[in-house]
């Protein structure tokens, strides 16, 4: 025997290649408050803990964008897992988004000062934390 113990196959089981773990913005949940919200289709994949506006005239939401208008130039929240929304012409898509709480700096995309401002939010860089 090559190792300090030794495994039990399980039938019709084959080890995978390649793992995939899905990251967890949330640094804590005190005080997490989430929300269901329609993605629009057609902006490609928008990554966990991309900054979101949501658009006056269809009230869909959309990247965040400080120089945009109608809405988009308003940070909203934090989407909370990846979603991909296709291209062009593609279907809405459904998607939880943060309103509050501590996330994970390291997985926050889109946050400039003008975002931070409009979630009335504070970063710590030292423990890596997004708070709001």
């Amino acid at each position: 025997m090559t190792s300090a113990y030794q495994e039990i196959p399980v039938p019709g089981f084959t080890s995978p290649t390649a793992s995939y773990v899905d990251p967890e913005l949330l640094y804590s949940t005190a005080g997490f408050t989430q929300k269901g919200v329609t993605l629009a289709g057609g902006q490609g994949v928008l990554s966990i803990g991309t900054v979101l506006a949501q658009k006056a005239s269809d009230k869909k939401f959309y990247r965040y964008d400080n120089s945009g208008s109608g809405g988009l130039e308003i940070a909203r929240g934090v989407l909370r897992r990846g979603v991909d929304t296709g291209a062009a012409g593609a279907p809405d898509q459904l998607g939880n988004i943060v309103i509050q709480g501590i996330l994970k700096l390291e997985l926050m995309s889109g946050a400039d000062s003008a975002a931070i401002t409009d979630l009335n939010a504070r970063t710590d860089s030292v423990i890596g934390t997004f708070t709001f």
